[in-house]
């Protein structure tokens, strides 16, 4: 069933919506910067990742490589350089390549040399990636249900045979020169 906004409820209900979406907001960042510890590399590792990923959300996966555990082959995924790194996170362009750089020395991003950052095999597949994704999924979760309660969003049936796209997407971070 997809969820979709219901426009009287979210009317009626925008303040608690808006508190909703700004402490989810803030939630989802600090779970990111948990292991980072700092605001700029979590999201210059959030930008990497959606950069470079996004494509495979469009892609007719196999099963296997719809699973986090499963690596997926660099053919696959798209590149970041930093120039697309600093639009996505909205760094001067010199302070996320000096991070870039430093999270490459530190072995949490790989450089090839055309300038195209990328993780490192086996990165995402470590035991941790997937607890973090999971706690994510959990807040999403959260969120998604109290606005259910709410009334701001209604789960309803999907015409038979049609496949539905609820919400519009959101916006992605994509790459720019």
């Amino acid at each position: 069933m997809p969820v979709r906004i219901d426009s009287a409820g979210a009317d009626a209900n925008s303040r608690l919506t808006a508190i909703r979406v700004t402490v989810l907001t803030a939630r989802l960042m600090e779970l990111w910067r948990r292991d980072s510890r700092d605001t700029d590399t979590a999201m210059i590792l959030v930008a990497v990742a959606a950069i470079t990923t996004e494509r495979l959300t469009r892609a007719e996966l196999a099963p296997e490589m719809r699973k986090l555990e499963s690596q997926v082959p660099r053919e696959m995924v798209g590149s970041a350089n930093i120039s697309s790194i600093a639009a996505a996170t909205g760094l001067n362009r010199e302070t996320a390549r000096r991070r870039v750089n430093a999270l490459v020395g530190k072995g949490l991003l790989v450089r090839s040399e055309k300038g195209e950052v990328y993780f490192p095999p086996g990165f995402l597949q470590r035991p941790e990636t997937a607890a973090l994704v999971r706690r994510i999924l959990e807040t999403v979760a959260r969120f998604v249900n109290e606005e259910l309660k709410d009334g701001t969003l209604r789960l309803s049936q999907a015409p038979r045979g049609a496949r539905a796209t609820p919400l519009p997407a959101p916006h992605s971070p994509g790459r720019s020169g």
